[in-house]
């Protein structure tokens, strides 16, 4: 009861308690989704900067022979959209290592809310808008590629291509939207629940 009380006290305090004392409270689950997201959205943005550089690398020291300069156009263009969304996933990470499990438990669940609600507007907006652009300097890319080949062999590559990206944004791509949005909901309805256990023995 001693310590239920102390756990009460430390939510309704104005003063951020010591790590050692809030890690208990919000939970160890807590903590390790917070750093299983760090290193996912690490990989994510580390990912897309070598592949903004292997497109560069491509495009200035491969032998293409391009005729028009809109293939190379298009591959400029995939570097930028690699480099743009890299952007945002460094920002999504600095939003998530933000959250502080030092301060008091009502702030620490104001901040995973506001992490919850930037991350679906981002899989709203920023997530097709990648989709959409990528898929455009690809399709620039494949105008000249394609040209004076047999339209068997496009129509094949073009149903593999479309196959396979349909597959990864609408299975894929939802899947990892679903599986991280069970994360935070859980995170959240975690510190909620701490929050009605302690306001209701007030």
């Amino acid at each position: 009861m001693q310590d239920f009380d102390s756990l009460k006290n430390m939510w309704q305090e104005d003063e951020p308690p010591t790590q050692s004392t809030t890690a208990p409270a919000i939970g160890r689950t807590t903590l390790n989704t917070k750093r299983k997201l760090q290193r996912q959205l690490l990989f994510a943005m580390i990912s897309l900067l070598l592949t903004a550089l292997a497109i560069a690398g491509m495009a200035l020291f491969g032998d293409f022979n391009f005729q028009h300069w809109y293939s190379y156009g298009a591959m400029v263009l995939m570097c930028l959209i690699c480099l743009a969304q890299s952007g945002v996933i460094f920002f999504t990470y600095k939003k998530i290592s933000a959250i502080d499990e030092t301060t008091t438990p009502g702030k620490h669940l104001q901040q995973w809310e506001s992490y919850y609600s930037l991350r679906k507007r981002q899989n709203a907006i920023i997530g097709p808008l990648y989709f959409l652009l990528l898929n455009v300097a690809l399709g620039i890319y494949f105008i000249e590629i394609f040209t004076g080949r047999p339209l068997t062999n496009i129509l094949i590559i073009l149903f593999i291509y479309c196959a396979w990206m349909l597959f990864a944004y609408f299975y894929l791509g939802k899947k990892n939207q679903r599986r991280e949005a069970e994360k935070l909901q859980g995170i959240i309805d975690e510190l909620k629940g701490i929050e009605n256990q302690l306001t209701s023995n007030r």
